[in-house]
């Protein structure tokens, strides 16, 4: 193929990257990556900066609504710790060339070398 476009599940895209650059029946060389969500809402930024503030942590004492907001402010921010490792690794990638752009949630083009 010359061109694979990735929205998949966030903790595996390593290896969908690895199997799409290692492979050239898959994609060939000068072939396109596209991945999706790689700032994910901004909070990939957070990630970097360790901005993650465990108090956030504490069992909430308020309404299902307030304990179903922090259960998903967990995940999210988990998610941007994958796609923080993903988009360090990526870049440090030899077989391939990256460049983010910051366009909604973050699209990463990455070019095989």
């Amino acid at each position: 193929f010359d061109i694979a476009f990735v929205d998949a599940d966030k903790t595996r895209l390593m290896d969908y990257v690895d199997a799409l650059a290692s492979n050239d029946r898959l994609l060939k060389k000068g072939g396109l990556i596209i991945v999706d969500n790689v700032l994910w809402k901004g909070l990939v930024l957070d990630a970097n900066n360790n901005g993650y503030d465990s108090s956030d942590e504490t069992s909430p004492t308020g309404s299902n609504e307030e304990k179903a907001l922090l259960k998903k402010n967990r995940r999210a921010r988990k998610l941007a710790m994958k796609m923080h490792q993903f988009n360090s690794e990526v870049v440090r990638d030899e077989r391939v060339e990256v460049v983010m752009m910051p366009i909604r949630d973050g699209l990463s083009l990455i070019r095989k070398r």
